[in-house]
């Protein structure tokens, strides 16, 4: 009787499928990270240069020696209102170079021929005055 039941049972457990695609997705998940992992790393190309390193250096050696002078609080101030002063000077001048190469361009550009207005009929007496002008007489 046990025997019968144990292969009534070990019948229903070979009919049952296996979880399979679980196995897969964890492996490639496991390839996704990996890749991500090596693609964060840092490539042979990307070392700091002698002159990023010197800016470094000089800006830390420029804020101990303003720490001096100011508290933190102070020098943080000062700096943020620094760099919208810098940005603004930079805006303006943006804006300056982009006006003065757009009038270039209309001056080199060749003049456009201009329609001639008609000649209106003299029985119309507010033609010839444009809008807004009072009646001068």
């Amino acid at each position: 009787l046990r025997a019968r039941r144990a292969a009534g049972l070990h019948s229903l457990v070979r009919a049952a499928p296996r979880p399979r695609p679980r196995r897969r997705t964890m492996g490639s998940f496991a390839d996704r990270l990996k890749e991500y992992h090596r693609s964060l790393r840092p490539k042979r190309g990307d070392e700091l240069s002698m002159k990023q390193v010197a800016c470094f250096f000089g800006g830390l050696y420029a804020v101990i020696h303003l720490l001096q002078f100011f508290d933190l609080w102070t020098l943080l101030i000062l700096a943020t209102i620094g760099y919208v002063l810098y940005r603004q000077a930079q805006n303006t001048m943006a804006n300056i170079q982009a006006a003065s190469s757009a009038g270039e361009d209309q001056a080199n550009a060749p003049p456009q021929a201009q329609v001639a207005a008609k000649p209106r009929k003299a029985g119309k007496k507010n033609a010839a005055r444009p809008e807004g002008q009072a009646k001068s007489s």
